[in-house]
């Protein structure tokens, strides 16, 4: 086994028994919720791999969601890149219409899983950081020329990636990349990772258009139902003085 298949496996285990610990003790890393409407939001608010969203688990939820569209929020520093890839490649294959939303920070790998949305959306004052792949190893001289080509060419793919989405040539992202640069939602919109700016309103309801209807028509049909009652108990008392019937004398 080769020193970079020895990092990975050694990774891996150690991934696999901090996330086992952690599930004990913590809830879930991000979170599905209206899953059978035809909206469902997704949320990655933590690191991608180790501690953060497993990709495995990732990817067996997604596929329980038959909504036609997909919202993905994300505030993520990034992790590993091939949990990253994972999760990227199970939203681009999933039959929805995917729509990542970028809240707060998607650096590294959380910037790539950004790029999976078929529309991409930096909110006002959200950042991404694109950066060349990294690791930690210790070795000799040609373990470390050995991780060094692995990584470059971890870099490349992920620069192709961008690419792929943006429609922007490689060697643009490849710069980028190797300047470690941090963009702006504005900016990451004119380096082609991203496709708008939204600015945060106030939400006066979050709920679909069509619940909002339903609920609507329910408080209705509750006034009515209100104001007959009412007025049955009016008619009622009008009949029972209509009688004249001899009052109790409580003494």
């Amino acid at each position: 086994m080769s020193k970079i298949e020895t990092m990975i496996a050694d990774a891996n285990a150690l991934r696999a028994k901090l996330d086992s610990k952690q599930r004990l003790t913590t809830g879930p890393w991000y979170s599905i919720t209206n899953a059978t409407d035809d909206v469902a939001q997704v949320r990655i608010y933590d690191e991608i791999g180790f501690f953060g969203v497993d990709a495995e688990e990732f990817a067996r939820d997604l596929t329980t969601i038959t909504a036609s569209t997909i919202e993905v929020a994300i505030n993520s520093p990034g992790g590993s890149v091939f949990q990253g890839l994972a999760i990227y490649n199970s939203l681009r294959t999933h039959s929805a219409r995917i729509i990542t939303r970028v809240d707060g920070l998607a650096a590294s790998a959380a910037s790539f899983i950004a790029q999976a949305g078929d529309e991409r959306i930096m909110l006002e004052s959200s950042q991404m950081m694109i950066h060349d792949a990294m690791a930690a190893v210790a070795g000799n001289a040609a373990d470390m020329r050995e991780v060094a080509d692995f990584l470059d060419k971890q870099s490349a793919n992920i620069a192709e990636l961008y690419a792929s989405r943006s429609g922007l040539p490689v060697d643009r992202y490849v710069e980028m990349m190797a300047a470690e640069t941090w963009m702006t939602a504005a900016e990451a919109v004119d380096e082609g990772l991203a496709d708008s700016v939204l600015k945060p309103e106030r939400q006066t309801s979050n709920i679909s258009p069509q619940a909002a209807l339903d609920l609507a028509a329910a408080s209705a049909a509750a006034k009515v139902d209100a104001a007959l009652v009412e007025q049955q108990a009016g008619a009622r008392a009008a009949y029972l003085r209509s009688l004249k019937l001899p009052r109790r004398n409580h003494s």
